[in-house]
């Protein structure tokens, strides 16, 4: 009889440990594409009581000015800009880039559930420093996409530390403000309105490719060169005073040579 109950209450503990094991423990990452162009796939969100606005359905022309929008510009300070000239804004995803994502991350926004948020990997495999990793939800009227490649790179790059990134995004007026960052966000989350850039005409998108960072008119006057031309006219100012400096020490300074007597004439 003993032996009977003992048993009965190792089945019963057993089957209490089993299920709040699986009501607890995290769920499958459920992967929607894998390819050599790079990986889409849920994955759930480690706050439980986080809830997000799935499944949602966005336009992928809006998903594709999302991703065309995310810029960086480095960060070199005032030394490093005069010496290789400002740094402009380039396109974090490049228009191949955007082709394969846009589409893949409409379709995890529609099969992702409140408690899950769509992860990507687009790049090389097997080569992390060449692939962009990243992942998104909606919460409310608001897109969260948080990239922490970028954040990874700019600190470690190859050979040691590298200059950080400014992450920007363009039309910036499509960027929410800071208080719309909530605990889950990171310096590598942009928080954008989607609704706002769906609105917006497209020629506030941010149009050359990453390779290609935007020109100056012709004639225009780059920054760099109003910069070159300030150290240029300050350097000519400090040498114009440093001989002023020179030329009032001369003239106040005694002379060192002895004095001669003129000899008699015979």
């Amino acid at each position: 009889m003993l032996l009977r109950q003992g048993y009965a209450v190792a089945l019963l503990t057993g089957c209490l440990v089993g299920s709040f094991a699986c009501a607890t423990g995290p769920e499958l990452d459920l992967t929607l594409h894998e390819s050599d162009r790079g990986r889409i796939y849920l994955e759930r969100i480690s706050d439980r009581s986080f809830q997000a606005a799935h499944p949602i359905k966005l336009p992928i022309d809006t998903m594709g000015r999302i991703l065309r929008g995310v810029v960086v510009k480095e960060n070199r300070g005032f030394v490093g800009n005069l010496v290789g000239g400002k740094p402009e804004a380039v396109r974090v995803f490049g228009d191949e880039d955007v082709e394969f994502l846009a589409p893949l991350l409409v379709e995890g926004l529609t099969r992702a559930a409140a408690d899950q948020q769509v992860g990507f990997r687009v790049g090389q495999t097997g080569a992390p420093t060449e692939s962009k990793t990243g992942s998104l939800y909606v919460y409310g009227r608001s897109l969260y996409l948080t990239l922490p490649w970028l954040i990874a790179v700019s600190r470690y790059g190859a050979g040691g530390p590298t200059p950080s990134h400014t992450i920007l995004f363009i039309p910036e007026s499509a960027r929410r403000q800071d208080s719309y960052r909530d605990a889950r966000a990171t310096d590598a989350t942009l928080v954008i309105d989607y609704d706002v850039l769906a609105t917006m005409p497209a020629e506030s998108d941010m149009r050359p490719t990453a390779a290609q960072p935007p020109t100056p008119a012709k004639g225009e006057l780059t920054q760099r060169d109003a910069d070159l031309d300030g150290l240029r006219r300050e350097m000519e100012d400090i040498k114009k005073k440093l001989a002023e400096q020179e030329a009032e020490r001369t003239r106040s300074a005694p002379s060192s040579s002895p004095k001669t007597t003129p000899r008699p004439t015979p």
